[in-house]
């Protein structure tokens, strides 16, 4: 008899497990049913098109006839393509130039802001530098246009200070417009990143900032002893994401200057654009944006493997 109850008990187990098991498993499947239409969605507009774009990358394609497969003769013609040679040089300059901007500025913002001891002056900073967000980019490339004009505002300052001889069409020159679209907002600041930098020191501990006076730290040894490094995260993300941006830059550039004066202001995603959609020529615009992707990809992964953060180190 102790035998027989002890097997019965064993199998109201296997059973009572077995229950479990199958409510757990409808549970999950009703959890990934409601996320199909999610997938369904990203498959087909993001993954589907990132994968035609690598295969026509192969191909020459008007857009309308048949691809025709002609191997790597794209790539071998992109490399000798000037104009797209001098749009990798212009955005290796912007990159250069913009990422420090994309960064350096922000976090200086966000720090001043956060050793601000009135915590509505804090939400009214943050407020002021949010409400930027509003304005449309092209509104804002469209107000720089003017800026930039011959009778622009940046001519009128400058006739005003006494530097007259200095007036000229900033965009309509090839010597400096793509300093002038490079810089074109400066300094105003990104009022995401700065978003980003604030909540990475609010994270900070407050142990930190109270040892720090105890050891009589001045203001710039708490920034570049506690600050910097423990928002180092913070600007890995910030770095990608500028790198990202930087080489996908087309508004600015198209709508500024389209690309000119002659390609002086080209850059490879615009190239891509004018190549694929004013030439059909879609194959070859493929194979700009495919160097674009392996590029881009490379630098992400470089990034994420060599310029780790103090916490990234010790896990």
């Amino acid at each position: 008899m102790p035998d027989g109850s002890v097997s019965i008990s064993a199998n109201h187990a296997k059973t009572a497990l077995a229950t479990r098991r199958q409510r757990k498993f409808k549970k999950a499947m009703t959890g990934y049913l409601f996320l199909v239409p999610t997938f369904a969605f990203i498959a087909s507009f993001s993954y589907y098109p990132a994968i035609r774009a690598l295969v026509g990358a192969f191909t020459q394609w008007d857009g309308f006839n048949p691809p025709k497969w002609i191997g790597f003769s794209n790539f071998v013609h992109l490399f000798h393509d000037q104009v797209f040679i001098g749009s990798l040089w212009h955005i290796l300059v912007w990159s250069l130039i913009g990422i420090p901007l994309a960064i350096i500025p922000p976090f200086i913002g966000a720090s001043l802001i956060f050793h601000l001891k009135s915590l509505r002056m804090q939400y009214l900073y943050r407020t002021l530098f949010v409400l930027t967000m509003v304005l449309p980019p092209v509104v804002s490339v469209l107000i720089w246009q003017y800026f930039y004009g011959h009778d622009g505002i940046i001519n009128i300052l400058l006739n005003d200070i006494g530097l007259g001889r200095l007036r000229h069409d900033w965009i309509a020159n090839p010597d400096s417009a793509l300093w002038a679209v490079i810089l074109r907002g400066l300094p105003w600041i990104s009022p995401f990143n700065l978003l980003i930098f604030y909540s990475g020191l609010q994270a900070i501990s407050n142990e930190l900032f109270d040892a720090a006076s105890v050891d009589g730290a001045t203001s710039w040894k708490r920034v570049l002893k506690i600050e910097i490094p423990m928002v180092m995260p913070q600007v890995k993300l910030l770095f990608i994401l500028s790198i990202v941006g930087v080489s996908q830059e087309i508004t600015t550039p198209l709508l500024m200057t389209g690309g000119g004066p002659g390609t002086s202001t080209t850059t490879p995603v615009l190239y891509m654009y004018q190549t694929s959609i004013q030439y059909d020529q879609y194959g070859y615009g493929m194979s700009i944006a495919f160097i674009i992707f392996v590029a881009v990809m490379i630098l992400a992964i470089v990034n994420m493997k060599y310029f780790q953060s103090g916490q990234e180190e010790d896990v």
